[in-house]
């Protein structure tokens, strides 16, 4: 997508807060952490029905808000809030891949459609993207807005000695 971002100080935003990421999903891959900035909690990474608490409540009717991360990430927080062209957000997230780290392959979902924005705030050297049918993903190293299809088979591995972050 062509839209311009404040990645060099969305990065930094993302680097100071690196104590409050968290594991996500440990089960497809290695070093790979979130927080996240609009959702149910920062510490709340995985869709809502991933956390008993929700489970009997229907996802419309969950109070999704900025959370104690985005109140340290104020350049990010505007950007959303002001910026991009989205006028409301369920999960809005920094993914960090650490150095050595990897995605393993994996699907989203099992429909076609686009329905994550993928936006580099870094991609270092060495740190690629693979989807099916498509290749290698191009990312810049920093300031990529791509919109694309998670129900395609994709994968990530970081050979840098860089962490990555992307905010989805």
């Amino acid at each position: 997508l062509d839209i311009e971002i404040p990645w060099q100080d969305m990065l930094e935003e993302a680097r100071a807060i690196d104590h409050m990421f968290v594991r996500h999903r440990p089960w497809d891959g290695r070093a790979w952490n979130s927080v996240c900035i609009h959702g149910l909690g920062a510490d709340k990474t995985e869709p809502w029905g991933s956390y008993p608490e929700y489970r009997d409540q229907r996802e419309e009717d969950l109070c999704y808000t900025w959370t104690t991360a985005a109140d340290q990430c104020p350049v990010i927080r505007d950007f959303f809030e002001n910026h991009f062209p989205y006028v409301s957000y369920t999960r809005l997230r920094i993914m960090r891949l650490d150095p050595g780290g990897y995605i393993t392959p994996h699907r989203d979902h099992d429909r076609p459609l686009l329905s994550a924005v993928n936006i580099s705030l870094n991609n270092p050297p060495g740190c690629e993207m693979i989807q099916a049918g498509i290749g290698l993903v191009p990312f810049r190293d920093g300031g990529s807005v791509i919109w694309f299809n998670t129900g395609y088979e994709h994968a990530v591995w970081n050979r840098s000695q860089q962490a990555r972050y992307h905010i989805l």
